[in-house]
């Protein structure tokens, strides 16, 4: 094929996670052409490096030509005429936009890199005339809805878990309503690969909970533990699955829809068996005391770096222990369109669990020092 022959898609947040995950998924799987704004700290080598990492799980990193991924540096989020002299001339056909805040309670950071950039970009695309206006939102833009949450755009919520959500949702509100062509893609907590768990991203979600017990909790052996782990299920998405269903969902599903891109309820493992299963294998207590919320753990019995444990994965813990019900009425049309999904169990996120303990040397070297294992009473 002809670089004539492509489609062109303009791609922020490529450096990111997810946005790395699309990146790597579109050279792959598609026929298109990557133009990727990326900000000042990032280079085109560091994110060819970071994507090459995800193509070697796949054996596909010798296969793609990087001349299809175009880098520019990103203009500043405030100056249109900046973007439009960027990208007039690079015959864009889709916007998929990946970028922004995921910081929790910064509100000037998150109108800035959520809804001001969302807004330039939408403004960007009626300027190009693109096809489709793609937004990477978050299963959870709703806020603690009870019932079923729609694949529609959402209302005000009356409770939100953190600004990000909140922001997210405003986003997505003027994404709905540009009169762009758009597809609002809702993935809940994206994990590490289901068949071999590998991760590249930052310590967000479970990651940040594994991470906080290995900088806190490795200090010595604590026989009694403490811990919120409510009998609700754990809402995760192993990226393969993220992965197969962003490309099913881009190609099959209608303009002007919604897709929730989490696993089945019955599939996911509680909160409580994925503390369980994390304590056995890297803190073996004789005593563990469950909660469903933060605000019930006697603070009396906490020493100090489990009680900064804690409040820190507070925040992640509370969002964990809503009961979240997701219409998937899109995701279901499209594994009935051939769609192999794989949904989050305990036994998949068992290897995500083990990968990340075998690559921990702070973990090893605890594990190491530990009496043999005692069980959970």
């Amino acid at each position: 094929m002809t670089p004539a022959d492509y489609s062109s898609v303009l791609l922020t947040g490529a450096s990111g996670y997810i946005g790395g995950l699309v990146t790597a998924a579109l050279l792959a799987q598609e026929h298109c052409r990557i133009i990727a704004p990326i900000r000042s700290g990032h280079t085109r080598q560091t994110l060819i490096d970071n994507i090459k990492l995800e193509l070697a799980t796949e054996h596909l990193e010798a296969e793609i030509d990087f001349a299809r991924l175009i880098t520019l540096p990103m203009p500043p989020i405030d100056d249109p005429e900046s973007w439009l002299a960027a990208t007039v001339n690079l015959d864009i056909d889709e916007i998929i936009h990946c970028a922004g805040s995921v910081d929790y309670f910064d509100s000037a950071r998150l109108k800035e890199a959520n809804i001001d950039l969302t807004a330039g970009l939408i403004a960007l695309g009626k300027q190009l005339r693109i096809d489709r206006f793609t937004y990477m939102s978050t299963a959870f833009s709703c806020g603690f809805m009870e019932g079923v949450i729609p694949e529609t755009l959402h209302a005000a919520a009356q409770n939100d878990p953190t600004e990000y959500t909140r922001s997210k949702r405003d986003a997505e509100a003027l994404v709905a309503t540009s009169r762009l062509p758009f597809l609002i893609v809702r993935p809940s907590i994206v994990i590490g690969d289901s068949r071999d768990g590998h991760y590249f991203g930052k310590p967000y979600g479970i990651y940040q909970y594994w991470t906080a017990f290995e900088k806190l909790l490795c200090d010595r052996y604590r026989a009694e533990l403490h811990l919120v782990a409510p009998k609700i299920g754990l809402q995760l998405i192993h990226q393969d699955a993220f992965i197969a269903s962003f490309l099913a969902a881009r190609s099959n599903l209608p303009d002007n829809s919604f897709v929730h891109l989490v696993s089945r309820n019955d599939t996911l493992p509680t909160v409580r068996e994925a503390t369980d299963m994390w304590i056995a294998m890297c803190a073996r207590p004789r005593y563990v005391y469950y909660y469903n919320h933060f605000s019930e753990v006697p603070s009396g019995a906490l020493d100090r770096r489990m009680k900064m444990w804690l409040e820190f994965t507070s925040v992640n813990g509370d969002i964990s222990a809503h009961p979240w019900q997701f219409e998937t009425t899109a995701l279901d049309d499209l594994c009935a369109g051939g769609l192999k999904f794989r949904d989050a169990t305990i036994d998949s996120i068992y290897i995500c669990q083990q990968r990340f303990v075998d690559q921990s040397s702070r973990l090893q070297a605890f594990l190491a020092n530990l009496e043999q294992p005692i069980g959970i009473v």
